[in-house]
């Protein structure tokens, strides 16, 4: 009888355990699920901007205006979004593009360094 109780009340707290553990571990996995696929097109932003940049920025290829480059890297951003199955509208693409921007310049004429993948696994 007392092994049955015993058996009973253990039941009991790992349900309990269960119902309170379950949806916090749930919640940070999405979590970290989703700042990597928001960190990988935060990235794939900054290569398409760079990229546009040097494509872009030449005799050959001018774009003055930025149009030509913007259009390069919404779509580029507009791609990884999709990979990682992430639904953006145009105005978060034109959003994350203009931070790239912003942090391409800030790089160019501030000398400060991205931190991306690929370099933060070399070091």
């Amino acid at each position: 009888m007392n092994v049955e109780i015993i058996t009973l009340i253990l039941r009991l707290v790992i349900v309990i355990v269960s119902c309170i553990v379950a949806p916090t571990v749930k919640h940070w996995l999405e979590t970290s699920t989703e700042n990597a696929k928001m960190e990988s097109i935060r990235e794939a932003a900054w290569s398409a901007v760079y990229a546009a940049e040097q494509l872009y920025n030449t005799m050959e290829h001018a774009d003055p205006s930025g149009e030509i480059r913007r259009k390069y890297a919404a779509r580029a951003v507009s791609i990884a979004a999709a990979r990682a199955g992430i639904a953006l509208t145009d105005s978060d693409i034109d959003n994350i593009v203009q931070a790239a921007v912003q942090e391409l310049n800030l790089v160019k004429h501030g000398g400060l360094l991205p931190k991306l993948e690929g370099e933060l696994n070399e070091s």
